[in-house]
């Protein structure tokens, strides 16, 4: 029988690196590849992208179950908001109800006992997938490539963060994207699995250095303060709680307290036989796009 996978946040920048990476497999008649999303404009991304969409809103818990039904892996990606706890025990009852076995969670790199709310909130997700009986395969990646290339390519002449002069450890949503496909395709392989991804550990200085290499222009990297972040991220419109969090939590890596920010494991190349793709690699693949810019 065809193994059917859905993907929640399937027109985000995870979902949908996810739902690219299992293409191949869909058209080959391998698996059943559903894109979850709540509204009609992103249903029609995903068609015109050659996906099936599935109607699905996190916070409409009546839509949750038709679109879990004969579902066998889900990959739960849930967004920048403490509403990802109550969203995720909606549709981990959901998922329950229709019997899917194998979640594949998207998670954050932190130590066990982290202090820090939002990297606490996904760990009480995971803890929950592993007490209501699913077979599961976590994902814990470390800092986005892609959060600061979309921020560069509108600006390419410079580099902001607020974590000072600290190496931090980096992981592109391909290849996030790239070991959640392998759980999702294999997961008797992967049951019971806890994936870090981080495979570059980098200052923003030699982010900068790198970038300038690759486009052959000089960037320079503007530090700001951590201190300085919470109010741009409220202004931006982020949800104050999961904001606080962030910004709790990116002060104490800037101060070098924060376990593990500068790991790297060989999780992508052991899980799908292939390099991880560096700063380097991602720059150099999309160089078009600061010019397109």
């Amino acid at each position: 029988m065809t193994r059917r996978i859905l993907v929640t946040g399937a027109t985000g920048t995870v979902g949908g690196a996810a739902m690219r990476a299992l293409a191949p497999d869909a058209a080959a008649g391998a698996i059943e590849l559903l894109g979850a999303t709540r509204s009609d404009a992103g249903a029609a991304r995903l068609r015109e992208s050659g996906f099936e969409p599935v109607a699905f809103d996190y916070d409409d818990p009546r839509t949750l179950r038709p679109a879990l039904e004969g579902v066998d892996s889900i990959f739960l990606v849930t967004g920048y908001s403490v509403d990802m706890m109550i969203q995720s025990k909606r549709l981990l009852d959901a998922a329950k109800a229709a019997r899917v076995p194998h979640i594949v969670h998207l998670g954050a790199l932190a130590a066990d006992d982290t202090p820090y709310a939002h990297f606490g909130w996904h760990q009480l997700i995971e803890r929950a997938i592993e007490a209501m009986g699913f077979s599961f395969t976590h994902l814990r990646p470390n800092f986005f490539i892609d959060t600061v290339w979309g921020a560069f390519r509108h600006r390419p002449d410079r580099v902001v963060h607020f974590i000072g002069d600290q190496r931090v450890s980096w992981i592109s949503s391909d290849d996030m994207a790239a070991v959640a496909a392998a759980a999702l395709r294999e997961p008797d392989k992967h049951a019971g699995q806890i994936y870090p991804l981080a495979i570059e550990a980098l200052t923003m200085s030699e982010i900068a250095a790198t970038l300038s290499d690759v486009t052959q222009n000089p960037v320079t990297y503007q530090p700001r303060p951590a201190a300085s972040l919470l109010p741009i991220l409220l202004k931006q419109g982020m949800e104050p709680v999961y904001a606080t969090s962030l910004a709790t939590g990116v002060a104490a890596i800037e101060a070098g307290e924060m376990p593990l920010a500068g790991a790297v494991y060989d999780t992508v190349a052991r899980v799908t036989g292939r390099q991880p793709i560096t700063w380097r690699d991602y720059a150099s693949a999309r160089r078009t796009d600061l010019a397109a810019g």
